[in-house]
């Protein structure tokens, strides 16, 4: 069993744990340090904060989706602050929203410590999540939602009493038009992977519906399906600048080559523009592609559940690759997927480490 090991678990518990408590701090200083303008990092999105904070105040009357209107009601409530929000925010990314991928992922600090310790310690240095909880930006709260949406989900998936089945999938299903609200794609993506949870994956199936699918977008593309998308990818050609891929989809017999480079650039990171995005390259990037390695390698282990996440990840994931070319944008919109993988990684881990130990046992 000794040489089945990933290298990640040949680290001592006692030395994760170390790395996490070392994260947790770090980040509060952080946090801190930012709030008082001593530390500044620009990850873009700043004028949203603003636009939210002054809808919530009633200064502007034009909402371009729900989370301002919730502010807006809160502040009628005489309950919003923009520091308060902005605590509440952070205390989902620094606590919540890591135990939540853990449950998801059915991971127990008592049964599975190490891999407990790793899965908070990957959403702790995530950059990105951190960046986006030290304002009023909408991110942090979406990740929240699509993480509870996902807990109702499984829990409908195991659910073999009828009533419990029809209440979380009703359930998901109302979670899913509300993340419409918040970002259209994002829940359409999450509706339309319940579709497909029947979906049987091994590393053939997957390699033979991946190619389809790149016909299938190909065709959409040619005939005018994708048209606002690939409408809205232009605009950021106007902008230019080093923070854009210059990508276009306006020459539909290379929509494949640049999809894929799309892909590349965008989704994995690899169109490096500043010393920040070297960063974001090591500490998200890196573990995100073993991940997702690893789940391909082992997607026959992938339950329904799994199947889900990682039909929203194609479906999330092709919406935001075609429609956005902005670096600084894409980073925010990965979240998602990268949360996605995540979960997936971690639940075939443990599944598959308890076949290893069930193997061995059987052998004695």
């Amino acid at each position: 069993m000794k040489n089945n090991r990933l290298f990640f678990e040949r680290v001592s518990t006692s030395t994760i744990f170390l790395f996490v408590t070392a994260a947790l701090f770090l980040k509060i200083i952080a946090f801190v340090l930012m709030k008082n303008g001593i530390l500044k990092i620009n990850l873009g999105g700043g004028s949203d904060a603003y636009y939210y904070n002054s809808y919530a105040e009633g200064l502007t009357d034009t909402a371009v989706n729900i989370w301002p209107v919730l502010l807006r009601w809160l502040n009628d409530l005489g309950l919003y602050s923009r520091d308060l929000t902005t605590y509440f925010l952070f205390f989902l990314s620094l606590i919540v929203i890591p135990i939540m991928v853990n449950r998801l992922s059915g991971l127990t600090f008592k049964y599975n410590q190490k891999y407990y310790l790793y899965s908070l310690l990957v959403l702790l240095v995530h950059p990105t999540i951190f960046m986006l909880s030290t304002d009023v930006f909408r991110d942090v709260f979406m990740a929240f939602c699509f993480l509870v949406g996902c807990m109702t989900v499984k829990k409908f998936l195991n659910s073999s009493n009828v009533l419990h089945f029809l209440f979380y999938f009703l359930l998901s299903v109302a979670i899913g038009f509300f993340l419409i609200q918040i970002r259209p794609y994002l829940g359409y993506a999450y509706l339309l992977s319940l579709l497909f949870l029947k979906m049987k994956f091994t590393k053939k199936r997957v390699f033979y519906l991946g190619s389809l699918y790149l016909l299938l977008l190909f065709i959409a593309n040619y005939v005018g399906v994708l048209h606002l998308l690939t409408e809205y990818r232009s605009g950021f050609e106007e902008t230019g600048g080093g923070s854009t891929l210059g990508l276009s989809f306006s020459n539909p017999v290379l929509f494949i080559p640049n999809f894929i480079l799309s892909f590349l650039g965008q989704m994995l990171g690899l169109y490096i523009t500043n010393p920040l995005a070297v960063i974001l390259f090591v500490v998200e990037t890196l573990p995100f592609f073993f991940m997702l390695v690893y789940v391909l390698k082992n997607i026959k282990l992938a339950d329904s559940f799994v199947r889900f996440l990682i039909i929203f990840f194609v479906l999330y994931g092709s919406v935001w690759l075609i429609g956005n070319d902005n670096l600084g944008t894409a980073v925010r919109l990965r979240i998602y997927n990268y949360i996605a993988i995540y979960i997936s990684f971690f639940y075939i881990l443990k599944l598959r480490s308890l076949s290893l130990r069930k193997h061995a046992s059987n052998k004695l």
